[in-house]
């Protein structure tokens, strides 16, 4: 198994997003990498002094990121940048864009944060509900002769499963633990991409995201002058991906037999469904650079509003579910004391 960074995700991004700016600012690599090595904590110091023995024995950026370990998404993005010439550019890209994906789980995160703590303290109360007032008024209902309240009958109805509900998801927990270690992980990689995109709503976000980070980096090959041919072969290589060199050896076959990409495109799942249109439209005007590079910049917008709704309906819905779950519990203890004073 890979080692696990001493870097955070978010950590890696903002590193990234501060070196494509000291690069900007006409800062060398190498000093670059030892002016950014004083803001960071000393525990990453070893990091940097082999980052910068890297360089100076002739490793390429990404190289030097993937010996630290660094996500392999935000490598490809320094990879391609050193393809087409415009490190600075793929920097501050990989970055920005990662740090708002980070920032969005971080809000979701959030949100999960105080309903869960609320459903956990609801199932207490219920816990205690059930062992402590149920036996009481069955025994009440039991000794008066009256007829149990439908609610008490669904709350001990309840007593049966509620106790084997942690147990059945710790083992649907570890069933897709086990899985994802020794299924999901052996096929190939794009039969597991075909899988993710069938999950409701997290495989819309996927396909976006693929959408977006071909589009934008297969514009930045072109812009730096490569073939359509070329920068599909440098797709086909990045070791960082195992998903784009299986995609793009597909794609290189199909162009080396003549197809269109545009014909490429619509037959494969794994884009928006746009992108053929866009690669047709960029091919007839010859600014299929350009055409990539802003429909990447529309698909990225789509991503953040897409992100944004749920959010707005996650919220509520949990509170909303959580209320249910309190009227639900007053319910079930002044319910069935009505019924016993109609009883009297």
């Amino acid at each position: 198994m890979k080692p696990k960074s001493k870097w955070k995700v978010k950590e890696q991004a903002v590193f990234i997003s501060k070196l494509g700016e000291l690069l900007n600012h006409g800062y060398p690599l190498a000093e670059a990498l030892h002016f950014l090595e004083f803001q960071e904590s000393k525990k990453k110091a070893e990091d940097f002094t082999q980052a910068i023995a890297d360089l100076r024995n002739g490793y390429p950026l990404h190289m030097v990121l993937t010996h630290l370990n660094f996500h392999p998404q935000l490598v490809s993005y320094i990879f391609y940048g050193e393809q087409y010439g415009d490190l600075e550019r793929a920097l501050k890209e990989g970055g920005r864009y990662w740090k708002k994906r980070i920032e969005d789980m971080d809000k979701v995160k959030k949100l999960m944060v105080y309903p869960v703590f609320l459903v956990f303290f609801v199932s207490i109360v219920f816990y205690i509900l059930q062992s402590v007032l149920l036996p009481q008024f069955q025994t009440i209902y039991f000794t008066m002769d009256v007829d149990q309240h439908i609610l008490l009958r669904l709350m001990s109805a309840s007593t049966f499963i509620l106790p084997a509900l942690p147990f059945l998801l710790l083992g649907l927990l570890l069933f897709l633990y086990v899985f994802k270690r020794f299924w999901f992980n052996g096929l190939c990689p794009l039969r597991q991409r075909r899988i993710l995109m069938k999950i409701p709503i997290f495989g819309t976000f996927i396909k976006l995201y693929e959408t977006y980070f071909f589009a934008s980096q297969f514009s930045g090959l072109l812009s730096g002058g490569l073939s359509i041919n070329d920068s599909i072969k440098l797709f086909s290589i990045n070791q960082q991906q195992p998903f784009y060199q299986k995609l793009c050896n597909i794609i290189k076959d199909d162009l080396i037999e003549g197809r269109s990409l545009e014909v490429i495109f619509r037959e494969l799942p794994y884009f928006d469904g746009n992108l053929p249109v866009v690669a047709a439209n960029g091919q007839k005007y010859g600014r299929l650079d350009a055409e990539l590079l802003h429909y990447s910049r529309f698909i990225l917008e789509k991503i953040e509003e897409r992100m944004n709704a749920i959010l707005k309906i996650i919220q509520p819905l949990m509170f909303s579910l959580i209320g249910l779950l309190i009227v639900s519990i007053y319910l079930a203890v002044l319910l069935p004391m009505f019924s016993l004073l109609e009883g009297l």
